[in-house]
């Protein structure tokens, strides 16, 4: 055995591990990046054909993908701290003159009674405190990771510019690589664009369902500015472990305590109301419409899609629910072309 029969191969194995060990804290990035690419295609194919330069045409597509999300960024950015400013106020106000001032019912009683114990009351200023120190904690760790936030965001816009400017000569150098296959390649290249539309399709329609409803709900019930929370719904609810409940939960809560502490009967029960209308028609949606819709659109078993987002969610975390059903449902494809298409 001459080893150096086997330092040519050794050479590229380390390689190749060096690369992925290089790029991996770029994964993210780049998996966001390629997915707008994806998104984005038909508009360049559009656009390349009517001025003839791919290279100007991506650049076109990019800036026009930044201005879509910048603008809704700003306005939410914007309204977030009004809205912030508003409730900080009404809080002043309420603990100025006293949350239990308007309120004679049993339950306040009972609260204020517990509150007043010298042993709970030390244990809810050390909670207060705990609390207060870790939002410190996390608004420093926030303004310490903008730097890699805005490089993240730089890489996604890079590679995003880099797969609709090459995605042609890629497709070209990838279908050489499968000449022999060319079938199957085809049939597995087709079948990756519906799997991906129908995830992609799935989680944004999904998404505006529940930002609707959740609007609905919270004009239906008297919260202030349901639009702006709506929209805010419909953007948590693409980002997994975070989901709407981060919003209608603390609202609904806020009603019921401002009901209970104020003695109106009337605002205990849209609190009540509210978290009642929001579990049933807007957090149940993500558990069996989204595998419905995903299923449907992609033209795979939704039970393939529900088990590839959980089993991704645990393997890869927040991106496992693209990634998840994507391999899954990759992974069917292959066997069926494998056993289904003769060469």
């Amino acid at each position: 055995m001459d080893i150096r029969d086997y330092l040519p191969l050794a050479v590229f194995g380390l390689l190749v591990i060096l690369s992925f060990l290089i790029i991996k804290p770029l994964l993210i990035a780049i998996f966001i990046g390629a997915l707008l690419a994806f998104f984005f295609t038909p508009l360049h194919k559009k656009l390349k054909n009517k001025i003839s330069n791919k290279t100007i045409s991506a650049l076109i597509i990019c800036f026009f993908a930044i201005i879509i999300f910048a603008i809704p960024i700003i306005y939410f950015a914007k309204t977030l701290i009004a809205e912030s400013y508003i409730l900080f106020i009404s809080v002043k106000q309420k603990t100025a003159i006293g949350l239990f001032s308007n309120c004679g019912n049993q339950i306040c009683q009972m609260i204020k009674e517990f509150s007043n114990n010298p042993q709970i009351n030390g244990h809810i200023q050390s909670t207060i405190k705990t609390l207060a120190e870790w939002i410190i904690q996390k608004s420093s760790n926030l303004l310490v990771s903008l730097p890699k936030f805005f490089l993240n965001i730089f890489i996604v816009f890079f590679t995003m510019f880099y797969f609709l400017k090459d995605s042609e000569s890629l497709l070209k150098k990838t279908r050489k690589l499968f000449s022999k296959h060319k079938k199957k390649y085809d049939l597995i290249l087709d079948r990756l664009k519906e799997i991906t539309h129908g995830i992609v399709f799935g989680y944004f329609f999904v998404a505006i369902i529940q930002g609707t409803l959740g609007a609905l709900g919270f004009f239906l019930f008297g919260i202030h500015s349901p639009i702006f929370w709506g929209l805010v719904m419909a953007f948590l609810a693409l980002i997994p472990y975070l989901g709407t409940g981060i919003i209608w939960i603390p609202a609904s809560l806020i009603l019921i305590l401002d009901g209970i502490f104020q003695n109106s009967n009337s605002t205990l029960f849209r609190g009540i109301g509210l978290l009642i209308y929001s579990f049933v028609f807007v957090a149940s949606l993500d558990n069996f419409l989204k595998p419905i819709m995903i299923g449907d659109k992609a033209k795979v078993h939704p039970a393939i899609v529900m088990l590839g987002i959980f089993g991704g969610l645990f393997m890869f975390g927040p991106l496992g629910v693209f990634i998840g059903p994507l391999v899954l449902s990759l992974t069917i494809v292959l066997i069926d072309a494998y056993f289904s298409i003769k060469n």
